[in-house]
């Protein structure tokens, strides 16, 4: 059984704003946009929320729920776009996303809030794995780079104004109402996609259920969630059963991905886990500026959010450039460049905050790194994308998320392991006003660097 979709010749014809591809294009960066908004308002108000529901000690774990069941749903979806193309795993995605908004704007507790963040994270691992998919059967290999820069655009306004919007709500009407306007946000992306569906159809192909592939995806996600608890609790327990998540959360990454990812074997495998690489450095250190900027320096919501607001805007300069000049940088040293500046950035930010200066540095700081992911981004990815045969679209797609958002959540983890850590084991307590607190968040800033350069070592394996 086969159903319709547009043809070569109509789709290759023009630019990702063609006729053929008009509908299309606007639909996924509205979805993208709706994606990038939700995470750079939650990342701003969540110290917010945070202090409110009286769960700062469940802060990073906020945001690795999130990922770690999107770990699950990214394989999920990867499965189902490849058994029935792209729109079922849209549609289910969007559904779960919306449940997860009005459970967390409705949250009593912080728990309950990351309850809610799961049904979030669900939604979102089968939206964004599924938007990859129609990247790479409806969109001509030529256009590749061009529409992933053009995801990148979708979160240049979301960055200019979600985190100082959604500071302005918390301050006026409080935190709750930012869910509900990512959930209008939903609504209106939700309106486009509708229109577009019957373009989404695929061809249905007989592919089997990857029940290992799944149950591996539950296991990453545990470990990751169990290394994030034991930052609660960093005694010899803890540290032992922080150890044994790592293990858990290497072994079980390994079906999820092309073999040789971990340990960057050359051509696909390391286009995967330089993606995963920087968005893990990247996460770490990105979910803590605002919350040093609000307690360190007593700035609203609001302003703490600048500091995102500029760095979005320089991931998609460097997408941007990417995308339109991509023949004229050789891949190697774009990424050697790209994390290179990432690993500098990052060092830099751990030295400013040990040496006490102004939150002005760190807001000048932060966007430099912004600027190195987003060159590398849209590279790793159309590189990745194209080296997958067309029945292992959606396992190529689903790879590159999970190595996102394991690499993300690992890190998000630890982060909280090494804060608390150092934060115990520093003067004073783990608040922003005391020695522990100043070098609580520089060991963060510094650990952050560490995968980040690990990438730019192997920079060049890209070839």
């Amino acid at each position: 059984m086969t159903t319709t979709r547009p043809s070569t010749a109509e789709s290759s014809a023009g630019g990702v704003l063609s006729p053929a591809l008009r509908a299309t294009t606007i639909g996924v960066v509205a979805l993208v946009s709706l994606h990038a908004f939700e995470a750079l308002a939650l990342t701003t108000v969540m110290p917010t929320i945070a202090r409110e529901l009286d769960g700062e000690s469940l802060y990073a774990m906020a945001f690795t729920a999130t990922l770690a069941a999107g770990i699950v749903s990214i394989v999920w979806s990867g499965n189902l776009a490849d058994r029935r193309g792209p729109r079922p795993p849209l549609v289910i995605g969007l559904v779960l996303f919306a449940v997860g908004l009005v459970g967390a704007g409705l949250a009593p507790t912080m728990h309950v809030l990351i309850a809610a963040r799961v049904v979030q994270g669900l939604g979102a691992g089968m939206t964004s794995t599924a938007l990859y998919v129609v990247v790479t059967r409806i969109y001509p290999q030529r256009l590749h780079t061009a529409i992933l820069a053009g995801f990148s655009a979708a979160w240049v306004v979301p960055s200019m104004v979600g985190p100082f919007i959604a500071g302005l709500i918390t301050q006026a009407l409080g935190w709750r109402w930012v869910f509900g306007l990512s959930l209008a946000v939903l609504v209106g992306a939700g309106m486009l996609l509708a229109r577009i569906l019957p373009s989404l159809s695929q061809d249905v192909v007989d592919v089997p259920w990857r029940r290992a592939a799944l149950l591996c995806a539950v296991l990453l996600a545990i470990g990751v969630l169990v290394l994030n608890a034991a930052a609660e609790n960093l005694d010899a327990r803890g540290i032992a059963l922080a150890a044994v998540a790592v293990v858990v959360v290497g072994v079980s990454v390994l079906p999820l991905t092309p073999r040789g990812t971990l340990r960057l074997a050359r051509g696909l495998p390391t286009d995967i886990a330089l993606r995963a690489l920087a968005f893990a450095g990247f996460s770490g250190a990105e979910i803590y500026l605002p919350r040093l900027l609000t307690d360190r320096d007593g700035l609203s919501p609001s302003l703490a959010g600048l500091s995102l607001t500029v760095t979005g805007v320089t991931w998609f300069a460097g997408s941007s450039i990417q995308g339109r000049w991509d023949q004229r940088f050789e891949i190697g040293r774009t990424a050697t460049f790209a994390l290179t500046l990432m690993t500098l950035t990052l060092m830099l930010m751990a030295v400013a905050v040990a040496t006490g200066a102004p939150a002005w540095v760190l807001i000048a700081l932060f966007p430099l790194a912004g600027f190195g992911i987003g060159t590398l981004y849209p590279r790793a990815t159309a590189q990745a994308l194209s080296r997958a045969d067309p029945e292992e679209q959606g396992f190529v797609s689903s790879a590159l998320q999970i190595g996102d958002s394991a690499g993300g959540a690992t890190a998000i983890a630890l982060s909280a392991v090494v804060f608390a850590g150092i934060g115990m084991a520093a003067p004073g307590s783990a608040g922003l006003s005391s020695a522990g607190g100043t070098a609580a968040y520089a060991a963060v800033f510094a650990a952050m660097a560490l995968p980040v350069a690990v990438g730019a070592l192997a920079g060049r394996r890209v070839r």
